[in-house]
């Protein structure tokens, strides 16, 4: 199984667009994101399940993301197994793979949704009281980590 993150929000917008609406205090909503690794080259997106260093240590969980910011050009033989967005088993060196490109982000509707049933995401908003209709914002200062590393449109809109 991949490596996904639960976060607070719900799915809006148009058909063509995968948009997540942000919402820190919206306990009742919530998906699944997972972070996609590209390869270098093709661009290939690579949703990691586990990270095996050079001496056969299991890095598993969110923390596999942590373990290649702070060690993934030390260790190039180290080894990510996971899933391509389609659901194919993929395997890879980290020396094969982008380490600081921002993560495309898949968005699934539960954690024990099948792999291949993620989205891209395209945008995400966050709910501003003084804003109007969705305008290109900066991640607010309470978006940490992954999440403010996505490969996302970022939008600020108002509650409505």
């Amino acid at each position: 199984m991949i490596i996904k993150e639960l976060v607070y929000g719900r799915l809006v917008g148009e058909a063509d667009s995968t948009t997540l609406r942000l919402d820190a205090e919206d306990a009742g909503n919530h998906v699944y994101l997972a972070y996609a690794l590209v390869t270098q080259g093709p661009g290939h997106h690579v949703l990691p399940s586990v990270l095996l260093d050079d001496w056969g240590n299991e890095i598993a969980q969110l923390r596999v993301y942590d373990w290649i910011k702070e060690n993934g050009l030390h260790f190039p033989r180290a080894e990510i197994f996971g899933k391509s967005p389609s659901g194919q088993a993929v395997q890879c060196f980290l020396r094969d793979l982008e380490l600081f490109a921002p993560y495309p982000v898949y968005v699934f509707e539960a954690d024990d949704a099948p792999d291949s049933s993620g989205t891209l995401l395209q945008a995400i908003v966050v709910v501003d009281e003084e804003a109007g209709s969705p305008e290109p914002a900066p991640p607010p200062g309470w978006v940490g980590g992954r999440l403010r590393s996505a490969q996302v449109e970022w939008r600020r809109a108002g509650p409505e």
